[in-house]
This record gives structure tokens, sequence and C-alpha cells, in this order.
């Protein structure tokens, strides 16, 4: 299909001789296979040559030279043109695709992508906020390795910054005394269930109590700048606590990252660069930006490149600010990896300093200019308002998680108590709710976070996508003669991979038992997988690649329903093939939900 495509293009551009220049992003699916497997819209090169679009489109159907195979024809349907494939066709083209290996949009030229996601804020618990950056995050890296760019995982950790003086404050107030080792409950707190028995959580504690308190001791604030004044100069007492919130912090976050299948190549956090912050100064400095802003901070005006408010990169009590480190960072990306393009996966409150920060880089480095990208994304609210770690009320990932896992082992133990390894498909099901509901939803747009669409094992649902894959193995178990194997993957799936590799099945030379309306739809929900994968790497959201996966499973189940696959009064050709098209089906929600971070159980 793909290769329909690009030959779709350059006959579009021939046709066009110059005048319009047609990409292949230009090219759109039909709303369904009876109108059609491509279809150009000619609106905007009908206004640069001066035509209706429909007439365009009629004399683009009688003009346009291109090779098709027999049964395919280009038609004009209002102001589109489209290339409709005939029944066989389509089987062919389609099954190919997934049944003869990978056929992909490859980045030729290799790019090197750095995508910046995750980054927690040390000392904190991760909360389900969390879950966006690093899954939005993981799903961006995933179909870039699948397209073939080198792609470098940042977890650009908040483990600076004057967080960690409030953090000092309260541990020297009410933890050091009573509780140096963060090991019990503190007698301040609210009884704490089991799974809150972590130094972790007792940092969370604290971190909400120093804001509780402040409010009605403003010289807590002042403490709290001096002790990251204090370690930022080095003090060896403040640096030895740092390091030990660090570690208990990077402990607790593998493990959730473990659970979620999520892995990186550097997790170098903003302490990492503290040394290059007085060189990354320096170098604005002589680059004539610095300016002396209020209370004696130094700034960067930016008003030139319509941003009003100014950047700030240094303090006025002479500490740094994450802009300073965020710079800093880039310029050390910029030598270390020779990026093409850098995504940083990070909540839409931060827009206006993405737009500083790209500002003053392209200032200093012509280089950064369209190199750069914020990927915002929407916060998940509760359904009373916000949530906020300062405050306290915020939803842990973990608490999701968990009882996802068990909301589902409870349908598991009533539909299927004999399914063997129940824990494990649990956590599977479980663990891809979660991700799918965020996945189905636009980054763009804020989530109200309710246990009923989130743990929903019906509709437009992870589960649901799952279970489709599942019946898929039930059939393909039936059938014998090792038709399962060919769902099986044949390369050792890890968080390191991107491509699920299946072993290369022959065509037979006759396709019959395609050719009902049902299966048909169901070819056609196939042949859209791949530009919805496209799509994630072009937009930088997951979305498009959800609810196609949706769609798929919808058309199998009405493929399913329609068009018996193991009935005795089938010929071998009709058997065949169906089992065909349930392989090429199971091979795609497999692939779809792993660049998503789903697992597809073979049982459920």
């Amino acid at each position: 299909m793909e290769q329909l495509k690009q030959s779709f293009v350059v006959a579009l551009n021939s046709a066009f001789d110059g005048k319009v220049s047609i990409e292949e992003q230009s090219l759109e699916r039909p709303k369904s296979p009876d109108m059609g497997d491509l279809a150009f819209p000619c609106f905007r090169a009908a206004k640069a040559m001066g035509l209706n679009p429909n007439q365009l489109a009629n004399q683009l159907a009688s003009s346009i030279e291109l090779s098709l195979p027999s049964g395919a024809e280009l038609v004009a349907v209002g102001p589109y043109l489209n290339l409709k494939l005939g029944a066989e066709n389509r089987a062919v083209a389609v099954l190919k695709r997934f049944l003869r290996g990978n056929e992909k949009t490859l980045n030729n030229n290799k790019q090197t992508v750095l995508v910046e996601y995750s980054s927690p804020n040390i000392a904190k618990l991760f909360t389900i906020g969390h879950l966006r950056s690093t899954m939005i995050g993981h799903a961006l890296v995933q179909v870039n390795r699948y397209l073939g760019c080198k792609v470098i995982r940042l977890n650009h950790l908040g483990d600076w910054g004057t967080q960690f003086g409030k953090l000092l404050t309260a541990y020297k107030y009410w933890a050091e005394t009573e509780n140096p080792k963060l090991e019990n409950d503190f007698p301040w707190a609210h009884p704490i269930p089991e799974n809150r028995r972590s130094p972790l959580f007792r940092l969370f504690q604290l971190y909400v109590r120093f804001h509780e308190e402040e409010e009605n001791n403003a010289e807590l604030r002042d403490e709290a700048r001096l002790w990251f004044k204090r370690l930022e100069s080095g003090d060896e007492e403040a640096l030895r606590l740092w390091g030990w919130f660090r570690e208990i912090s990077l402990t607790e976050f593998q493990r959730v990252y473990d659970r979620l299948g999520v892995s990186f190549d550097s997790m170098d956090g903003e302490s990492f660069y503290t040394d290059k912050l007085a060189g990354t100064v320096e170098k604005l400095q002589d680059f004539g930006l610095l300016e002396e802003g209020e209370g004696g901070s130094r700034i960067v005006i930016l008003e030139d490149v319509g941003i009003q408010t100014p950047c700030i990169v240094v303090k006025g009590d002479g500490t740094s600010i994450y802009a300073t480190r965020d710079i800093a960072a880039a310029l050390y990306r910029r030598v270390s990896y020779n990026f093409e393009k850098c995504i940083y996966v990070v909540g839409a409150d931060q827009v206006l300093h993405f737009q500083q920060l790209f500002a003053v880089l392209e200032k200093l480095d012509p280089w950064f200019v369209g190199r750069m990208l914020h990927t915002p994304f929407g916060m998940v609210n509760l359904p009373q308002g916000k949530m906020s770690t300062r405050q306290g009320n915020v939803i842990f990932l973990e608490d999701v998680l968990d009882e996802s896992v068990s909301r589902v082992l409870s349908i598991i133990e009533d539909k299927n108590p004999n399914l063997e390894n129940k824990l494990e498909v649990a956590e599977i099901l479980g663990i891809g709710a979660v991700i799918f509901f965020d996945a189905m939803n636009d980054r763009v747009k804020p989530i109200t976070f309710a246990w009923d669409r989130v743990i929903a094992l019906e509709g437009d649902t992870g589960p649901y996508v799952q279970y489709a894959h599942a019946r898929i193995c039930s059939v393909l178990r039936k059938a014998g003669d090792d038709w399962i194997n060919h769902v099986r993957p044949t390369n050792c799936l890890s968080a390191d991979v991107a491509d699920v590799v299946f072993d290369e099945v022959d065509l037979p030379l006759e396709l019959s038992g395609l050719s009902e309306p049902s299966a048909q739809v169901l070819l056609y929900e196939l042949a859209g997988l791949q530009s919805a994968i496209c799509s994630v790497q072009r937009e930088n959201m997951a979305t498009a690649l959800a609810r196609q996966l949706v769609a798929i499973a919808r058309a199998f189940s009405g493929f399913y329903t329609n068009c018996p696959i193991l009935a005795q009064e089938n010929s071998a050709g009709v058997r065949d093939s169906r089992l065909l098209l349930c392989v090429a089906t199971a091979r795609a929600v497999r692939q779809g939900l792993w660049l998503l971070g789903i697992r597809a159980p073979e049982e459920m």
C-alpha cells in the first residue's frame, strides 16, 4: 500500500508539471472502502491553478498516468480524486504488508531525534499526572525508532532547584531528630496504608508539610532559599542529604518504570549541568544578551521576538533557575548529539518557558532554529479540580495501576476462572487500560480523572483492543497446523525494541473468502494503520494510533461475526484466506499496541 501511495504522489506531481508540489501527507483516506483507498483533495491545487476543485478532480481522473492493478480505478468524487482498489487488489496489498515483512515509511537519512520525557521531580511519588509525559514520550520514541530515526531517550530529572531548599528545611525541622532514616510514621501524619511505607513517601509528606507550615511562617521560605544556596555552593551536609534523597527517589522511580516497560538512555537530571551554569551565563554575557532585572536578577529581554516576559537566568540571590539549567542542557546536547530534532514532552503550563528557552537559544546560535519542539499536553485534573503536590491532593500512579489490575482480575475470576497466569494477564490488561485511556485522549486537552472512564473494559478501551488479539489467537489455536506461531514475534521484545518482527508467510495464488463487505472493511482499516503511525511522528501525539486500533478491533468483530472462519462448509481457499486475514490483524494490533507501550495477551 505504501508503494502504491508513493506511485500516486509521483503521478500527481507529474500531472502538475511543477506547478503544484504534492507530498504523501497530502493524501487522505476516504471515509469507507466503497469510496476508495486513497484520496487526493484538490482544493489547494485547484486554487493554485485557478480551477474549480470538482473540475480539477475530473480532469485528473481522465488524464493522470498511473499504472494500476487489474480492477483498480481512479474516480472523481466531488473535489476529491480517489484511488479505488478492487476487492482482490486490496486483499493482496494489505496482506503483503503484514505477512511479508514490515513495509514502512522510513527516514532514510537516519535523523537523530532527542526526546525528553517523564522527567519527574526527585523526592516526590509518581502521580497519575506523570503518566502523560512518560507514555506520550514513550510512544514518540517507539514510533520514531520504528520509522527509522536514531532516538536518544532523555529523562531530565528534576533533581535541583529551590524545592530542595524546602525539602532540606523540612527534613531538618521535622525528621532529623525524630526519624532520621525516614522509616516510620511521623507523629503528625495520618495513618498510612502499607503501600505508603517507603522513604520516598516520607519525603512527599515533608514537602506537603512545608507548604502547609509556610502559610503561617514566612521565615521558612527564607530558610529554604538559604539551604538551596548552600547546596549550589557545595555545602557538604546539603549535598549529602540531597544525594540521599536522590538515591531513594531513583530506586522507587525505576520500580515504576520497570512496571510500565519504559527505559532511558540518559537520566542526567538538572544537577548534571550545575558545573556548566557559570559557562552558560558567561556565554550569554559575551553575546550581550544579559541585562539587570528586578532585585539584582539577570535577564534576557525577548520583546524583539514578540515575547513580552523576560527570561530570568540568574535570580537576585545569585542562584540559578530552571531556565538556566535548560539552556545549559541544550548547549551540551548540541555538542554531544548533533541532533536534527529535540522534542520536550512537558505540560502545557510550561509553554511560556519553552518559548523563552527556544528564543534565547536561537539568539545564541542560529543552529537551533527549527530543531527545538515543545510537545505540550493538558494536565490531569481530579473531578474537584486541579491536582497539587504541594497541597497533597493527588492520585498516585501506582494506586491507579494496582486498582486497575485488581478490577481486571475480578472480571477474570468471574468470566474465565481457569485461565492460566491470571495475575500476569491482569497486570497486562490493567496497565494497558490506563495507558490506552491516556493515549485515546487528545494530547493538548486536559483530562479529568474518573475511575469509571479509566477502568472501563468495554468501548474505546485498551482491553477491548487486547481482547480482539486474544480472540484471534483463540481462532488460530483451534485452526491447528501451527497457525498460532504466525502471530508470535521472532524477536525479543523489550523497552529497547520498537519493531515487532514476525516470520514471513507466503500468500496463496487465490484469496477467496475476502470479498465480503465486512472482510473488505477490515482490510481497509488495516491499511490505515501505517498512516496512523506516521501521524504520531508528524503530530507528536498518539491519539490517531489508539483510535485506529479501536477501528481495527471493531472491524474484526464485524468480520468475525459475518464471515465464518473455521466453518466446515468453507473450502480450503476460503478458510486459509480468512485465517491469513486473522494473522494480519493480530500482527497489526500487536505492533500498534507495542508502539503505545502496551502488551497483547494471547488469552484473557
